[in-house]
């Protein structure tokens, strides 16, 4: 089983923002999986969905993010 959360950011996209991100979720055990363009959502939002082997760490790195200020949704399971 593996776990995922997703970080939602406004338009429009900002590459130096995304990879800092990507690299602080590394750091705390996730990997970027998927990437959400602005177009394909009502709101306008990015969404960046970050994978985890582990729940604790997915957890971990979500507060990590939301004490940054990050608008994060999840963690929540993502199934194999």
């Amino acid at each position: 089983m593996s776990y995922m959360f997703e970080v939602y950011y406004r338009s429009p996209a900002d590459p130096d923002k995304e990879k800092s991100l990507t690299q602080r979720v590394a750091a705390l055990g996730g990997r970027l999986d998927y990437r959400e363009p602005s177009q394909s959502r009502a709101n306008g939002s990015i969404c960046l969905t970050f994978e985890f082997n582990r729940r604790d760490e997915a957890e971990a790195a979500a507060s990590v993010l939301r004490e940054q200020g990050e608008y994060v949704e999840g963690p929540v399971d993502y199934g194999d």
